[in-house]
């Protein structure tokens, strides 16, 4: 006896299951925030500086090629390192003119905080004046001698008031001799700190 067939009684035939991968598209068009453009500025930023610090590894020089580009010798940056650590700084004597030198000493720290002592006494209101008084105070600072001229602390005399009496002999020259000396002073000043730059720490 043929039984009849029963309505809605099938299955849906098995489709093998594949392995498809989806591609979603945002077809939304893109609106630039100040989050996207901050988020895109840092990584910029981010890659350049990655860049110039692989570029300045690259191009990174030895303590003896600095000294070599600024004329300086191994042997006076030895001298130099020895006096500073012995003798707390070191003189030199140079030539201003071809018959007449003065003779320098690196300045202490105290030297510059009299100077900034001067700035806040002074209050100059503008950058030219800033620089002359700092002209005068680190040349009186330094100068050791000048011209047959040797400036020695007196019998009783303090650190301040040495100080004060070369500074009015400093006061009392031509213009154009204090520039003359200052100019020789900053080029002093210079070579000292290349001999005592972060090189010292692998070379000495």
């Amino acid at each position: 006896m043929n039984k009849a067939p029963v309505i809605g009684s099938y299955k849906k035939p098995q489709v093998p299951e594949q392995d498809v991968d989806l591609e979603i598209v945002d077809k939304r068009q893109k609106v630039e925030t100040p989050a996207t453009s901050l988020s895109t500025g840092v990584q910029e930023d981010l890659k350049d500086s990655i860049d110039r610090t692989k570029d300045g590894v690259e191009k990174s020089k030895s303590y003896d090629e600095i000294l070599s580009e600024h004329d300086i010798t191994v042997q006076k940056a030895h001298t130099v390192v020895d006096a500073m650590l012995e003798k707390g700084f070191y003189e030199e004597s140079v030539p201003i003119t071809k018959s007449v030198v003065a003779t320098f000493r690196t300045r202490a720290h105290a030297d510059y905080v009299r100077y900034l002592r001067a700035l806040e006494t002074y209050n100059p209101k503008y950058v030219e004046e800033q620089q002359e008084i700092q002209i005068r105070y680190f040349l009186a600072a330094s100068l050791v001698s000048f011209k047959g001229v040797t400036f020695k602390i007196a019998s009783g005399e303090d650190a301040e008031k040495f100080f004060d009496r070369k500074l009015e002999w400093i006061e009392a020259q031509p213009e154009t001799v204090i520039r003359l000396i200052a100019v020789k002073l900053s080029k002093f000043d210079q070579q000292i700190q290349t001999i005592m730059s972060e090189g010292i720490v692998e070379n000495f």
